[in-house]
Parts: C-alpha cells; structure tokens; sequence
C-alpha cells in the first residue's frame, strides 16, 4: 500500500514482473513507456512486465493505492492472469468496496506470515477476478444506477460529518425511504452501514499508515464524536482501535502503542 501524504515522484525503472495499481483517492500520474495514464480514485492501471515505467509529476498528498506485483515477465502466466495482461491496460473499478476488501485480506495473511504462494495466488486470482468485471452499462435504466450514484456520492463526501441518507437522497432528487429500498437490494446493506463500512476502511488504513490519536483519525473519516467512532470500529472490526494498532508491525506499534482506545 502506498500511504497518502507521500509527496514523490516515481523514478524510472523496469520491472521483470507485471504491477497491477488500484487508485484508492487522489491521481496518480504514471507512464509506461511513451504511453501516460492519469489513474483516479476507483481506477486501476496495469504496468506490464519488461517495460520502462515512471511518473511523470508529483503524486499530490491525498493520492494512496493498493498495488500488486505478479507474474514472470518471460511469459503470461495461466488463466485470469493472462486474460488482464493480454486486455484491458486500465479502467474503471465495478465493485470499489469489494477491491478493496481483497488487498485488506491480502495484507492481513501478509503481516500474519500465512502468505504461502497457494494462498497469495487464491488472492490475486480475487484480485483479478474483480478487476475484469465491467462496471454496469450507463444506459441502465435510472432504478438500477441510483445506487451507484449513491455510492459515488458517499465517496466523494465521505470525510464530511453531516453525511446522510437523506442529504444523499437531496443531492440525487429522491426520497430517502425510496434510496433505501433500491440500495439495500443493490448492495445487501443499508446506506448507512455502506457509509460506515467506507469510513472504517478508510479509518483502518490511517492507523496504519499515521500516527493521528483516535480523535484526529476519527474527525478525518467523518465521525464528529470519537466515542460513537470507537463504538462502530469495534463493531465492524471486532477490536477497539487501540487493539487494531497494536496488531500492526512493531516500527509502528512502538510509535502508536500509547494512544488510548
């Protein structure tokens, strides 16, 4: 995972693996060879194996990724592998929630050391699996993309306190009660939960990635009161946030271990 606030830029280089990149916020300005990208939050970008990659400006300090190196550059690899090397280069996420699950997963069998090459592969052919699947089709009728409007919409605004069904049923022109049927039976959970399901994600990568005290991690996720936010942590983690850091690498956990929980 490439942390947010890392203001650098990319030196050439070539790798003898293919790199899949998925843009969690911010842009990432990549290029491989003379061919550039501008990969966006809920976008991926794959830089094959063998050829020249760089940046070609700065990285912004809200730009952070998920990235994965795989593959032998001598030769495609089997199955999903070779499909995506083969395909696409880049695109759009279907499922950001889900994408972003999978490398939670990924780095939680790496940092417990059970990362065994048939689990790592299991992993990346997830990865894969979700990367190929094509977002739904714009001229979908309007019940069906509304939640997806949704749930752009609570991505951009995540951060904000006063985040709500009902704001979100302002901003797309609909009643709440309505917004609720159709995104609970497109995404089997309600607004709400979708709401704190992203910002505890998002709050599970700051305390990996800072040294923010709950309060401060807290108000950047969008949560005003810090004891409704340990409430949900708990409740969707299964530990407190002062236990969640505590799990984290030792460079880490000496640096964080005495914020409260």
């Amino acid at each position: 995972m490439h942390t947010p606030g890392l203001m650098r830029r990319q030196a050439a280089r070539v790798l003898p693996v293919h790199e899949l990149i998925v843009v969690q916020a911010g842009m990432l300005p990549i290029a491989e060879e003379d061919q550039r990208f501008e990969v966006r939050g809920d976008e991926w970008v794959l830089l094959r194996a063998g050829r020249r990659h760089l940046s070609y400006e700065d990285l912004d300090r809200e730009t952070w990724f998920y990235w994965v190196c795989f593959g032998d550059g001598s030769r495609d690899a089997e199955g999903r592998e070779s499909a995506i090397v083969l395909g696409r280069q880049s695109g759009p996420v279907a499922r950001p929630g889900r994408l972003r699950a999978q490398f939670e997963h990924l780095l939680e069998d790496q940092r417990n050391a059970i990362l065994s090459p048939p689990v790592a592969r299991s992993h990346l052919q997830l990865l894969l699996a979700e990367v190929m699947l094509q977002p739904p089709s714009e001229t979908e009728d309007a019940p069906a993309s509304l939640p997806r409007k949704a749930s752009a919409f609570v991505v951009d605004h995540l951060s904000e306190p006063d985040l709500s069904t009902a704001r979100v049923a302002r901003a797309l022109a609909c009643s709440p009660d309505y917004l609720g049927r159709v995104f609970r039976r497109a995404f089997s959970e309600t607004l709400t939960e979708h709401i704190h399901r992203l910002r505890i994600d998002r709050a599970r990568t700051l305390f990996r990635s800072t040294g923010q005290p709950v309060e401060g991690v807290s108000g950047a996720v969008g949560f005003g009161d810090a004891r409704y936010f340990r409430r949900i942590f708990r409740r969707r983690v299964g530990l407190t946030p002062g236990q969640f850091r505590r799990l984290l690498p030792s460079a880490e956990g000496e640096r964080t271990k005495e914020q409260p929980e």
